[in-house]
């Protein structure tokens, strides 16, 4: 167990993303942080996962550490998102740790609020806020529909410990503290899903990181009290690359629903079986899509019978997938549920999702 001091650490995990870390850090460095005692301690860590672009060489040369801009730069050999946010929990200096994208533009009170929350509510483990889109043109009309696949909207209406269940987020922009994560050490607990690999649009690894936390016992919290913008470029609103995130991100799916089962409570029928059944369920949206096609109802880009097929699709390709890793997150939830208590005297001004 580390003995980290109390603070906020800014995770940037980050693969090939030089070309976008420079806007990304200026708002990190615009921080309005209050100086008065006692003050807030804070630094800046660049996981760089396996870039091929020369990224960690580009920061420790225009943000060296100890300069008034500096950040921390590490490297993470090993490929995908959960390594380097792994690693990121591993380097972290603070007790807090907030993962900002290499393209989120965090609000200038981000490491104040973030601090606030955590110190006010000592249940919380995990914090979120809204994020807006910036687009460097006028998007799709599919856009609006589809915002989310891209950690774009507003989950919750009011700020406060959120009540429902199962409750996730996506990484972008979630806080953490770090304590939960230390009650992992030691156990057999090994997370299932890599998330993002390179150019690869995989997903999940950010929901398998609420869902751990919450089943550990941990508060979830919703502010509006900050926030954070997301660039979007072009190429990721075009058609292909959404039908691809959206496949991609539902091959999670099968690992997920093991975690959700623990406040669901659904029969748990054996892999097998329900691999059958979601590809089923998959012949049956193919054929409702391709009815609708043949009678024109079912006509443009991203039609929501299409987004339906998709969805599904992913999810009998998951079973394929992560077969084998599902066992794993049955040994996780049952480790998680030995581990399991209440949290602090946080006030309960909860509230549930739209």
């Amino acid at each position: 167990m580390q003995n980290r001091m109390k603070g906020l650490t800014l995770a940037i995990c980050t693969h090939n993303g030089k070309g976008r870390l420079q806007p990304t850090l200026d708002h990190i460095f615009a921080q309005q942080v209050p100086s008065g005692s006692p003050g807030i301690d804070w630094e800046v860590l660049v996981v760089d996962n396996s870039s091929t672009d020369g990224t960690a060489e580009w920061l420790e040369q225009n943000y060296p550490q100890g300069s008034p801009r500096g950040v921390r730069v590490v490297r993470e050999a090993k490929l995908g998102a959960i390594h380097a946010r792994q690693r990121a929990i591993q380097e972290a200096r603070f007790s807090f740790l907030s993962y900002i994208d290499d393209d989120n533009w965090i609000a200038p009170n981000w490491v104040a609020e973030i601090f606030r929350i955590f110190e006010a509510h000592p249940s919380v483990g995990i914090i979120s806020c809204p994020s807006t889109a910036h687009l460097a043109e006028p998007p799709p009309e599919y856009y609006e529909g589809l915002k989310g696949w891209l950690a774009v909207g507003d989950i919750y209406p009011e700020d406060g410990i959120v009540s429902d269940r199962p409750a996730y987020f996506w990484t972008a922009g979630i806080s953490l503290r770090l304590k939960a994560f230390e009650e992992l050490e030691g156990t057999a607990y090994e997370p299932c899903l890599t998330g993002r690999m390179g150019r690869h649009t995989f997903g999940g690894e950010d929901h398998e990181m609420c869902l751990t936390l919450t089943i550990l016992g941990w508060d979830v919290y919703y502010t509006h009290t900050t926030s954070f913008t997301h660039e979007i470029p072009p190429s990721r609103l075009t058609v292909a690359y959404l039908e691809k995130l959206i496949g991609n991100g539902m091959k999670s799916g099968p690992i997920l629903d093991v975690y959700k089962n623990v406040y669901w409570k659904k029969p748990c029928f054996p892999p097998a079986v329900r691999m059958v059944g979601a590809a089923l369920q998959c012949g049956v949206t193919a054929l409702k899509y391709g009815v609708k096609r043949v009678l024109g109802r079912a006509q443009g880009p991203l039609h929501p019978n299409r987004i339906g097929y998709l969805m599904a699709l992913g999810w009998v390709q998951g079973y394929s997938i992560h077969f084998r890793r599902i066992a794993q997150a049955q040994r996780n939830v049952s480790i998680l549920k030995s581990l399991h208590k209440p949290r602090g005297n946080s006030p309960r001004e909860q509230h549930g999702a739209v």
